[in-house]
Order: C-alpha cells, then structure tokens, then sequence
C-alpha cells in the first residue's frame, strides 16, 4: 500500500514530501513533511502497545517529560491497520539531532538525568499494560536458548567459533551473577531500550525521549545496566569495544543521586548491570550466530558473521568492565 495511501486512508492527511529514515532495526520509519513521523510497526509489537504508549506519554509530558504524541486515526484509534494486516501508525516529529554515540560528559549528564526523570515521572504510576514482551532480560531463558542452538546446530559453519565464545561467557557469568543482578524485589516502568539513539539532544542537552514501544515493569538495573552499555563504548555494537569508564561511574552515581527513593537492593546492583547485559547480549548474539533468526544484520557481512561479531563485541564490552572491578 502506497504511503499517501496510508495517510490519507488513516489520517485523512496528505503530504508533499515522504523521506526514509534510515534509522532503527525494528521499525520502517519515514519523515513526513518534516512535521510527523510514520512508522511500520514492526510484527512483534501488538497493535494495542500504542495505547500503552499514549496512556502513559499524556503523564510523562504532565510531568515535564517531552515524549512524542501520537496522531489519532480517523476512527480515533492510535494505530492503522491497512488491508495487507501491516500495523501503522503516525506521531508529531520533535525537534532534536539523533546520535549514535555519546561525545561529552555532558552528554552523559543530560542523558542520565532525562532517564531519572523518565522513571521518577511514571514510579507513582499503577499502570497495567495492555502490550507486554514477557522475558525480554530474563538471562537464564536466553542461556538455555545458547545451549539449546548449540545442540542441534552442530553442522553449521560457526558452530566451532560460537562454541568457544560459550566456553568464555560461562567463566564471565560466575563473576557477574546476571539471573540474580537483573532482578530485584522492587518493580518499576522503565523505558526498555535506553540507547543513545532513542534521545533527541539540542546542543548536549537531551530535548526528548522517542520508541516507547518496549516501556515495562523491570528492575531498574535493566535500563541502567542498557545504558551504560550505549552510551560508555563510542563503537558500534559490531566493533571492538572501547569502553569508557568514567562515564560509566557518572552515570551510576548521578542516577542514585536524582533517584532518592531507590532500595539498597537496587543501588546495590546498579554497577554490575552494565556487565550483565552486555553479557546478556552476547549470548543472545551468539545464539543467533547458529540460528540466524534475528531481523536485523548487514547483509554485506552476512547473517551468521554478523552476528557473531556482534556477539564477540558484547562479551569482549562486558570483560572490559570487569578488568576495573566496576562492576
């Protein structure tokens, strides 16, 4: 379906100008007239997270925090579905730069305290989700699946590479106890995926806070330990890690500080997060090696490699941190 076809029949708009946007794995998203963003919601999403999404960015913007709006449809819905099934939907575009890569400590600062104030905006908030992702951080699951695809994928070119890289991320768990670092007794709505990229800054300051799609209860150790994972290593996540630690020991101690009201339990895991889920991913990565399942990778390095490299990148990250004993 044509996209001024989606428009029009969704939101009784049109446009002069349609740009993609060659941001993001998940979404296909597009610039429309520079004054809204569209997106093809990608498949794993349900429909109904957009309602998640607009229930709980009217409280965030309530509060201060500058999240998108979404543009209702003709029948008042916060989402398109056209006749193909495909899941659309239509959000005012804020204002800001994207990056992939933090450049200042300023940067770090801003982003630290937009996340704080992300989490202390909702933490009153009793809000029951109509779209849930169940064991998106649960290491113990994503483990089983590494051992699993090891087992029946024994043909398979890399399975020699993967098989050794396992060998690694089994001695680097015992020292960063994931399953028992990434839980915690206290629940809160975090963002889910706090990378760089998903920041609008003006200038060094963070101006807005985009894809809610992955907004859940979880420990706070969660987005924290996604955070310092993104914004403490300038490299791409199929790069050789460089990570940096005095950011990292910001943005740890900055949150605790603007977090008034967090346990001992959750400031107590708060350093070793970053660890646990660049180790996290590294498994996840490494599975993928075998199987090839994952939606996104660069075709010209090919899937497999793609992600072995990634894979190799994560836990390389995750050693990186443990060698300072900051986490």
């Amino acid at each position: 379906m044509q996209l001024q076809s989606i428009l029009y029949d969704g939101y009784g708009l049109s446009a002069s100008k349609i740009a993609h946007l060659g941001i993001g794995l998940i979404h296909r998203t597009y610039d429309v007239d520079g004054c809204y963003i569209l997106q093809r919601v990608n498949a794993i999403f349900d429909p109904c997270v957009n309602e998640d999404i607009a229930a709980l960015g009217r409280v965030l913007r309530a509060r201060g925090v500058v999240v998108p709006r979404l543009v209702p449809t003709r029948t008042g819905a916060f989402g398109f579905i056209c006749r193909d099934g495909a899941h659309w939907r239509l959000m005012e575009k804020l204002p800001g730069d994207c990056f992939e890569r933090v450049g200042s400590m300023a940067q770090i600062r801003s982003l630290t305290l937009a996340l704080a104030g992300f989490h202390g905006a909702l933490k009153s908030e009793n809000y029951v989700f109509k779209h849930s992702r169940g064991g998106v951080h649960d290491f113990r699951r994503h483990y089983a699946a590494l051992e699993s695809a090891l087992a029946s994928h024994q043909g398979h070119v890399l399975w020699g590479d993967v098989m050794r890289l396992f060998r690694h991320i089994e001695a680097m768990g015992r020292h960063v106890e994931p399953i028992s670092t990434l839980s915690c007794e206290v629940m809160r709505i975090v963002h889910g995926d706090p990378k760089v990229s998903n920041f609008l800054f003006s200038g060094d300051g963070v101006s807005g806070i985009l894809d809610l799609d992955t907004m859940a209860y979880a420990p706070v150790a969660c987005d924290i330990g996604d955070a310092v994972r993104s914004w403490c290593n300038p490299r791409r996540e199929d790069e050789a890690p460089e990570f940096q630690r005095e950011y990292a020991r910001e943005v740890v101690g900055l949150y605790i500080e603007q977090m008034g009201d967090l346990t001992r339990e959750e400031r107590e895991k708060l350093p070793r997060a970053g660890a646990c889920i660049a180790l996290e991913l590294g498994v996840r990565f490494a599975r993928d090696a075998l199987c090839e399942d994952y939606f996104g990778f660069d075709p010209a390095i090919g899937h497999a490699q793609h992600s072995l490299l990634r894979a190799r990148a994560q836990v390389s990250l995750c050693e990186q941190m443990l060698h300072g004993r900051e986490v």
